[in-house]
């Protein structure tokens, strides 16, 4: 009954004919598993750590080995939603759109599993604030490590932001294109570009998320705070899956191409980073890392 609902998007009355039960028995056993599910989160959702080891997308001898020190991206994407009846702001869920929505934030790995996911903020909360907001609530970066961020960021060294007023969007590059080779104009379109492709996991795991999951593009009316609850659900499920798919050598590439333009057209443009960190400014690293990928080029 759950998966049917979190898959399909089905009602409960739906689900109530195939099973041939109550639309009561049907929301119990849907609240129930879905504590279940959430209880799993220790298990499916880890954050890494200091030691977890240099990623093979990013280590030594490969063209993204500057980038050796991130652990994966970071960014924020749409699923429609309800404001509670009671709620006093309920304009406060309306995106820029104009499409009721939460915004929720998640952390991906380079091996598209969710490492971090932070729901329940209105549609037009600003990706940098649900962000820093994060950050004081707990959510902590490894020392010497850092994530990659999109221009609605701020740059720091824990979260690393491309070159702004630059080439940036991987489409851009693709029109550009002369035969085999790419055109960079310059050390920051090169930095951008493989900054870009890197990045592009977390639209790729967002698309499938979406593609996998139709009630993160269908939400039905339930209370707020069991919408919060089914994405995150959602999202660990995508990584139990995740997790039997690579002990069983299958792919998501079924659902990665449908996954993405879903997701990308569902997304709004990236914003201008607002101000406010706890951390240092990621200048420098950011440059080291530029001139390290121009000197190789």
């Amino acid at each position: 009954m759950f998966l049917q609902i979190v898959g399909h998007a089905h009602t409960m009355r739906i689900i109530g004919e195939d099973f041939q039960h109550s639309i009561e028995t049907v929301w119990r056993c849907f609240r129930n598993v879905l504590r279940c599910v959430l209880r799993m989160k220790s298990d499916y959702m880890k954050m890494p750590n200091a030691n977890t080891p240099i990623h093979h997308k990013v280590s030594e001898g490969t063209s993204f080995a500057p980038f050796k020190d991130a652990l994966g991206a970071i960014d924020g994407t749409h699923i429609p939603a309800y404001p509670d009846s009671k709620d006093k702001f309920p304009e406060r869920f309306r995106n820029r759109k104009g499409v009721p929505s939460q915004n929720v934030m998640a952390a991906v790995d380079f091996d598209g599993f969710f490492v971090s996911v932070v729901t329940g903020w209105e549609g037009s909360a600003h990706d940098n604030l649900i962000l820093r907001t994060a950050v004081e609530d707990g959510f902590t970066v490894p020392q010497g490590k850092y994530f990659l961020v999109d221009g609605g960021y701020a740059n720091t060294n824990q979260f690393l932001a491309p070159y702004r007023a630059t080439t940036y969007h991987l489409a851009s590059f693709r029109a550009r294109r002369r035969g085999a080779n790419q055109v960079y104009g310059s050390s920051e379109e090169l930095f951008n570009y493989k900054h870009a492709q890197l990045r592009n996991i977390v639209e790729k795991t967002f698309g499938i998320l979406k593609s996998r999951f139709k009630i993160c593009v269908n939400m039905r009316r339930y209370k707020f705070r069991i919408q919060k609850k089914v994405v995150k659900a959602c999202c660990i499920l995508h990584n139990f899956i995740k997790h039997q798919n690579r002990l069983q050598n299958l792919s998501d590439d079924d659902l990665l191409y449908q996954g993405i333009q879903n997701n990308m057209e569902n997304e709004n443009e990236e914003d201008i980073g607002v101000g406010g960190t706890l951390f240092s400014n990621g200048d420098a690293l950011r440059e080291s890392i530029k001139n390290i990928l121009w000197n190789n080029r």
